[in-house]
């Protein structure tokens, strides 16, 4: 907040060469609005209201009238809100977007452990339908592959389980990598392009 003294002395700054009563005529002539009076009556303005009296001088020194600076000022007060609402639709944009790819990897994280389970679960009732036909029993027991079988069983269930950890453990990494790395603008690209 900015008082019309410190207004002064800011756009003495920036070579706007003005004293405290042409300012107050600005303000009034161009209609800016003070943003909070003390109780003494001391009015503070906030940086958009520099901006507008920026705007306002500069419009002034090429010849403009009071009703066109303020017609100008306006517009500028209309872009910043326009400016600032797109800025907040494309934040929203962009965290939904995030939801989004945080849920792909979520359901790919339960999608691998539900294939992991039913690839397990697949070889188990393979092997107790093998168990419970008797007669394929008997003739494995014979010729002695049954004993062949369950170690090439067992290997593959211990290749399995492998594969699985292994696809976890890049899972856990992606979700790591995903947490730590900036903002993937090639992956928001494709999104609103």
């Amino acid at each position: 907040m900015y008082s019309k003294k410190d207004i002064v002395k800011i756009l003495n700054d920036f070579n706007y060469f003005i004293d405290e009563i042409t300012l107050s005529n600005f303000i009034k002539n161009w209609k800016i609005d003070a943003i909070y009076e003390d109780e003494d009556g001391v009015e503070f303005f906030d940086n958009l209201s520099i901006a507008k009296l920026k705007k306002g001088i500069s419009l002034k020194s090429q010849g403009y009238a009071n009703e066109q600076i303020t017609y100008h000022i306006k517009k500028l007060l209309e872009e910043k809100t326009s400016a600032e609402e797109d800025k907040k639709e494309i934040t929203a944009k962009t965290a939904s977007a995030a939801e989004l790819q945080n849920l792909t990897i979520d359901v790919t994280g339960q999608t691998l452990q539900m294939l992991a389970d039913a690839v397990a679960e697949k070889i188990t009732s393979g092997i107790k339908e093998q168990i419970q036909n008797s007669e394929f029993v008997t003739q494995l027991l014979e010729d002695g592959s049954l004993k062949k079988d369950n170690e090439n069983l067992a290997k593959q269930v211990e290749e399995l389980t492998e594969d699985n950890k292994k696809l976890a453990k890049r899972v856990e990494e992606l979700e790591k990598s995903k947490k730590l790395s900036p903002i993937n603008f090639e992956f928001f690209k494709k999104y609103f392009n």
